[in-house]
């Protein structure tokens, strides 16, 4: 090979390692930054989606206790609106829970009903007699009933063998009338067990 030849190569060779240097390593290192650059957002991308993933399932299960709660709270309520249909479902439900907690109803005293915003509140007043053993399985009883009998009163002694007591329990109702008023007796008389020697 002739010098100039030589020469001719070498010139070419400084040629290619001044492209390589000045256009093609550029544009490998651009290409590797922007390729980590695309990993990281990729990365970011992933971390998001699983916090929506993550945020969506527990906005899911809060939905779902909200649900829950919405629907164990219509159960603590009574059906319908009429101050007398309620009253009776209330003293009926009073009487199958004594009646289940071997609690001897004596008397029930006529019901009072006032209206509080929307909402139809009854108040129930019963006598009673029980054994000692059945006082705390009633009052369980009270707090678990569905409708929700709320205590507002009660009062419990002890005669002779048997222990005597008097309880008011507080019903609601939902209504549409939102009106606000003094407490109203409900029609008619108290009613009593025969043999107790109270006037029905």
């Amino acid at each position: 090979m002739k010098r100039s030849e030589k020469n001719l190569l070498m010139l070419f060779g400084a040629l290619f390692l001044l492209v390589l240097l000045v256009r093609v390593l550029p544009m490998a290192v651009n290409y590797y930054r922007s390729g980590r650059e695309e990993i990281a957002l990729l990365k970011e991308r992933e971390a998001r989606y699983r916090s929506l993933i993550v945020d969506t399932a527990q906005w899911q299960q809060r939905e779902q206790l909200k649900s829950a709660e919405v629907t164990d709270m219509q159960t603590w309520i009574f059906p319908g609106s009429d101050p007398n249909l309620v009253s009776s479902s209330i003293q009926r439900s009073l009487r199958q829970l004594m009646a289940e907690s071997g609690v001897e109803l004596r008397e029930a005293g006529v019901a009072r009903y006032s209206y509080v915003g929307k909402w139809l509140m009854v108040e129930q007043d019963m006598s009673f007699a029980l054994n000692q053993p059945a006082i705390l399985p009633f009052l369980r009883a009270l707090d678990a009933s569905r409708p929700r009998l709320q205590i507002s009163a009660i009062s419990i002694a002890r005669n002779r063998k048997q222990f005597t007591g008097s309880l008011t329990v507080v019903g609601f109702a939902r209504t549409a009338k939102g009106e606000a008023g003094a407490k109203v007796a409900l029609p008619g008389a108290s009613t009593s067990v025969p043999g107790t020697g109270r006037q029905r």
